[in-house]
């Protein structure tokens, strides 16, 4: 029986230590990609015969998901390196973008919009046209001798001008900043994607690995029930 457990215990390909078989998992069994990974990476090492502990793959796969990245995509900005590296750690990046642009906001930038969404509804198109028809109505029909803005109504047309010429960059202001939140949506929504889809690979990964231990479990109980049943057999009856 010392030799049957001895028989059940291997070294780990990659970092030499000695584990029972069970908790090991076979160099064959490892998804392609991560092997082909680890055998470009540790070439002395790495053979299809061998076994690795249950943390190799997990460990080499958090380098793996940076290279497949680079192979796919030929060079990696920030934004991907830093979701592979949280894609790595099991880190979460959802975030509320609408609370952050809150708590980043100015006065100035509450005010702009503020008056985008002001200037923009019905209701001040509507109070403006009833504003426009008292004025020339008042400087019209009540005030026709002492109107303070006779027809043609140049006051009301400087009025209209400065209006128009301060409402229209506030308006921009205010676009400008929803633009920029856009794009940090956008931005935000292209990690969640990308990470999404590399979690999705690594499932993938754990799903095989459990197969393959469940299968290396039964075969390994099928040769506990064959050294048992061998040894009673050769017992004297």
């Amino acid at each position: 029986m010392s030799h049957s457990n001895h028989t059940r215990e291997a070294a780990c390909t990659l970092c030499s230590k000695t584990f029972p078989r069970r908790n090991m998992l076979a160099n064959a069994a490892v998804r392609s990609q991560v092997a082909e990974h680890i055998a470009h990476s540790y070439p002395e090492r790495w053979t299809e015969t061998g076994r690795i502990c249950r943390a190799g793959p997990t460990r080499e796969r958090l380098h793996h998901v940076p290279d497949r990245l680079t192979e796919e995509k030929g060079t990696l900005y920030g934004v991907e390196e830093e979701v592979a590296k949280k894609a790595g750690m099991h880190l979460t990046i959802a975030r509320d973008i609408d609370a952050q642009f809150q708590a980043a906001t100015t006065f100035g930038q509450r005010a702009a919009d503020t008056v985008a969404r002001v200037g923009g509804s019905w209701a001040f198109v509507l109070s403006f046209l009833v504003l426009l028809v008292v004025w020339m109505a008042i400087n019209t029909f009540a005030l026709r001798n002492t109107a303070f803005d006779p027809y043609p109504y140049i006051l009301l047309n400087l009025v209209l001008s400065c209006l128009a010429a301060l409402q229209a960059p506030i308006i921009m202001m205010s676009q400008n900043r929803s633009s920029e939140r856009d794009r940090v949506e956008s931005t935000h929504d292209y990690e969640t994607d990308l990470k999404a889809e590399i979690e999705i690979a690594s499932l993938h990964d754990k799903v095989d690995h459990l197969l393959h231990a469940q299968w290396e479990r039964m075969v390994e109980l099928q040769e506990m029930q064959m050294e048992l049943l061998t040894e009673l057999t050769r017992r004297p009856r």
